[in-house]
């Protein structure tokens, strides 16, 4: 499947750089927005564990 962009500028060449520059800042964007997701993941489950211990630990005393 080819994706056909509209740029209009002349030479080719700063159309392809223009191309390139941002087809890296859409993979840079993308891979930062899955970092961010896995840490909220673990921070969220991370959360959840301290408070499942902190309750079992609340149970057992008296």
């Amino acid at each position: 499947m080819e994706f056909e962009i509209y740029m209009p500028c002349e030479p080719a060449w700063i159309c392809d750089s223009f191309l390139a520059l941002f087809s890296v800042l859409l993979v840079m964007g993308l891979v930062a927005f899955i970092y961010i997701l896995y840490k909220e993941y673990r921070r969220i489950h991370r959360v959840k564990k301290r408070k499942a211990r902190r309750d079992a630990s609340r149970k057992g005393k008296p």
